[in-house]
């Protein structure tokens, strides 16, 4: 009995740090920290994490799996083609757009308190001209109107696209100047949302979007 109790801890110790790891790989991807081409040796990787090789394996598997990272001997970032960036934009302007409506409609004063931070540090972040903790509060902005559109189907359609393209984000927004350009949507959104105004919160969503894959598509740094 006492061997079995050790073995149902032991499993769900690992269970919760294998969820660790495929969060902090998440988080890095979503925020752009891993570039695209960057290639992920388990290694180096498990070191950097302070941990062994494999719940980082186990984690890069799963990312690999829903496509946000691709395996040829080591896994890596995958450079999107301009066929793959449009599409994720038009999925996005899709997704996205109907989960700042559901957003505006489901909104409250203590829903929008961990929006309004976001909104707070993305545009102190532009303002500074600090690339990475714009790109950090920028997706934490979008993923938090997702959650509030109170659409736990919706929010997991939506996340798995920010996997796959914020390293491509990085290099968009990491253009010199690009990041205050991001500051005035990103606010029309914040107070729409507040107004219970779905329409106007679509519209900034979509502004935002559709503004970010322009630079990525005039870039000299595209995929």
């Amino acid at each position: 009995m006492l061997d079995e109790r050790r073995q149902v801890y032991k499993s769900l110790v690992q269970d919760t740090l294998n969820e660790q790891i495929y969060r902090q790989l998440k988080e890095k991807l979503i925020t752009g920290e891993f570039r695209p081409g960057d290639r992920l040796v388990l290694r180096k990787l498990s070191a950097t994490l302070g941990t062994s090789p494999v719940p980082v394996r186990d984690a890069l598997q799963k990312l690999e799996s829903i496509g946000a990272l691709r395996l040829e001997r080591t896994f890596y970032v995958p450079n999107l083609t301009p066929g793959e960036l449009a599409e994720i934009r038009d999925i996005r302007v899709a997704l996205e757009g109907l989960s700042a409506e559901r957003a505006a409609q489901h909104s409250t004063p203590e829903t929008m308190t961990p929006l309004t931070n976001h909104f707070n540090a993305l545009a102190k972040a532009a303002n500074n001209n600090d690339a990475s903790l714009f790109l950090r509060a920028n997706a934490r902005f979008h993923l938090e109107i997702a959650r509030m559109a109170n659409s736990p189907i919706l929010f997991d359609m939506i996340e798995p696209l920010w996997l796959r393209m914020g390293p491509s984000v990085r290099m968009a927004k990491a253009q010199p100047g690009r990041l205050k350009e991001a500051i005035p949507p990103h606010e029309e959104a914040l107070h729409a949302i507040a107004a219970h105004d779905g329409a106007t919160a679509r519209a900034a969503v979509l502004k935002d979007i559709v503004g970010c894959f322009g630079i990525l598509a005039n870039t000299g740094d595209e995929p």
